[in-house]
């Protein structure tokens, strides 16, 4: 009788433990979260302050320059698509490109500059700033709270991120006309790839181990951008070359959404 009690316990034991060994590799799982790939997604709005052209006064009297020009912008698209593995729990890193938009709004300064003929407000043009950035991001994840008890979502986390890359820049603008040459028109449209970078803050909801929804604030800086020449509609006017931007600055609040594999 002994014996076979001896015998029993040890067998109970291994009856238990392959009992909860799928709930106990399940929590293991949903624990142990790095390691994985994941992509995501974010879209959007965003902002661009203005962008402020920089001076252009040839001593040349056959060729027209710039002074002074900042172009106003309207709200537009912001959309990203990233992929990214998990480092740690806390630490991933992805790869990222994305898409922004924004309408071009009116001149709030600037002027036409000529060595013989003096100056003239630049005025009227329509069109729109257009950026593709291509990024290398490292981000980090903050618990905020835990997950539900007996579920594997509802956990809210804060995500730090910071990246760095390329950014390609350009402007299309038409009808860019001067206050006192009626009947001359002029055409930027160009755009040039720049260096830039990016940091950016949100909150993450996860829907459950793998799906995490979640609203986003993203600052994106690029350096000088060159927009090439820009064309008159009168062939007998020497084109401006070197429409170069001072740094241009955006703002993007987005939805984002992520999957782990």
């Amino acid at each position: 009788m002994h014996q076979f009690r001896v015998w029993m316990a040890p067998a109970a034991l291994a009856g238990v433990v392959l009992s909860a060994s799928p709930a106990l590799a399940e929590d293991t799982a949903k624990k142990a979260d790095f390691g994985a790939f994941y992509i995501g997604t974010e879209i959007g709005v965003s902002f661009v302050p203005s962008v402020k052209i920089k001076d252009y006064t040839p001593a040349d009297p056959s060729v027209f320059g710039i002074s002074g020009v900042e172009a106003q912008t309207s709200p537009g698209a912001a959309w990203n698509f990233d992929i990214g593995f998990k480092l740690t729990e806390a630490f991933s890193i992805e790869l990222e490109g994305g898409y922004y938009r924004n309408g071009f709004d009116g001149f709030s300064s600037g002027e036409f500059v000529n060595a013989g003929l003096g100056s003239t407000p630049v005025i009227g043009g329509s069109g729109n700033f257009q950026q593709i950035p291509i990024f290398l991001n490292g981000k980090f994840e903050l618990p905020l709270t835990t997950a539900n008890a007996g579920s594997d979502g509802g956990a809210l986390k804060l995500e730090l991120m910071a990246g760095f890359g390329a950014v390609n820049v350009g402007a299309n603008i038409s009808n860019i006309a001067a206050a006192d040459i009626p009947g001359v028109t002029a055409t930027v449209d160009g755009n040039s790839w720049v260096a830039g970078g990016q940091l950016g803050v949100g909150l993450a909801w996860e829907l459950n181990a793998r799906v995490n929804l979640g609203v986003s604030y993203r600052f994106m800086m690029v350096n000088s951008a060159d927009f090439g020449v820009a064309t008159f509609s009168d062939p007998a006017l020497v084109g401006i070359s070197n429409v170069q931007s001072d740094s241009v600055f955006t703002h993007a609040i987005q939805a984002t959404l992520s999957i782990e594999f």
